[in-house]
């Protein structure tokens, strides 16, 4: 569109970066994906370039709930995507923390940082993640911040209060993480990559050239050819001591001890919250998920109990394997987003003009299920059995 952008972050290093599982799709989020493409975003292409599994969701169960999900490789997405956002045209990227909105005659005018730089211009769109008022709880320990090791926003919260928006808290859960040489796989099932992979982006509108190598400057993109070389991943089972483990430890969970009253995930549910509302299931099933191709590290869902878990019992905590439960303020009149292509955007310092917020209601709500209309695999043109995860 050509308009003069910039992007403020609180540390350029961490753009992008997978906090939690490094997967992208699935059952709430696959249609996303394909959209923010059709409509120029990123998330879709750097998916499927940095793709180490790709799988169609429940296509044995209907169209209506079929949802491709690729398992990526954490490190590759988050220096592929940050490249792309530095070969930017019209892009600026600043590293500074938003402390508040610079308000005028009713509207958005601009932002003042933590350096106490201002920046104005004609549209701000604020994408917080869990860093507004992010407070992080790991069993019964709090630490306030956006992520394990960053920092939390603390008085943007305050601005946008100032300004009559009204502010409300949603939760999300990070697995933890184990050391794949301390698992042992003889005993666990297998879960390939579909033959065909279900990819994201709109391949037939782009040169497959131009996903790899800039013209420009002759820089290569870091990547490789959607779907080849895809790696396993491996489903295993709770066992009656990993229930009974939860069971006992149920008051000091964040989530039954009345610490955390924010709405959360619907397709994200924590391992305790399986046990107890579906308490007469004998087991439940977990996946274990390499991060990536160059790292030992596996993520899965189990986080009070990992030796109790069935190939298991001698697995060795990675050094960052109890990640955090964050939960962070978002407001319910601001666009809000995870994604990093929703940056300020219609930066122009030298009109110095900026128009209001936008406005949608991020609320969560319930959606009834619907009778399949359409088939994923008409609309991708490929696709394989895949299984809903948990």
């Amino acid at each position: 569109m050509g308009a003069s952008t910039l992007l403020l972050t609180g540390n350029i290093d961490t753009i992008a970066q997978m906090s939690c599982n490094p997967a992208i799709g699935g059952q709430a989020k696959g249609q996303m994906v394909r959209e923010l493409d059709a409509l120029g975003g990123e998330m879709a292409i750097n998916t499927d370039v940095t793709g180490i599994q790709f799988r169609l969701l429940n296509e044995s169960k209907g169209p209506a709930v079929q949802s491709p999900r690729a398992q990526c490789d954490k490190k590759a997405y988050q220096f592929r995507l940050k490249h792309t956002l530095e070969l930017q045209p019209n892009l600026t990227v600043f590293q500074a923390t938003v402390t508040s909105l610079i308000f005028s005659h009713g509207k958005v005018v601009g932002c003042r940082t933590n350096l106490d730089v201002e920046f104005f211009g004609t549209c701000v769109v604020i994408t917080t993640g869990t860093f507004l008022r992010g407070l992080m709880h790991i069993g019964q320990n709090k630490n306030e911040g956006g992520r394990l090791g960053d920092f939390s926003a603390k008085t943007l919260s305050g601005s946008l209060q100032d300004a009559g928006i009204e502010l409300f808290r949603l939760k999300t859960g990070t697995p933890p993480r184990i050391l794949g040489r301390s698992i042992d796989f003889k005993g666990l099932q297998e879960q390939k990559g579909d033959a065909v992979p279900t990819l994201f982006a709109f391949h037939d509108t782009r040169e497959p050239v131009d996903m790899f190598h800039v013209e420009q400057t002759g820089e290569r993109r870091l990547g490789w050819k959607p779907g080849t070389e895809q790696v396993s991943c491996w489903i295993t089972h709770t066992t009656a001591e990993t229930a009974e483990i939860v069971r006992k430890n149920l008051h000091k969970s964040a989530m039954y001890s009345g610490d955390i009253v924010g709405v959360g995930p619907r397709y994200c549910p924590s391992i305790e919250d399986k046990f107890v509302r579906f308490a007469d299931k004998p087991r439940h099933m977990l996946y274990l998920e390499p991060e990536g191709r160059n790292t030992n590290t596996i993520s899965t869902a189990c986080r009070p109990a990992c030796r109790s878990i069935s190939n298991c019992s001698s697995c060795t905590a990675s050094p960052a394997w109890e990640m955090p439960r964050c939960s962070g303020r978002r407001t319910r009149l601001s666009t809000i987003s995870r994604h990093p292509r929703n940056f300020i955007r219609h930066w122009n310092p030298e009109t110095s003009r900026i128009s209001s917020l936008p406005g949608r209601s991020t609320e969560h709500r319930d959606t009834k299920k619907r009778r399949p209309r359409e088939s994923w695999r008409a609309s991708t043109r490929s696709g394989r059995r895949g299984e809903k995860r948990p």
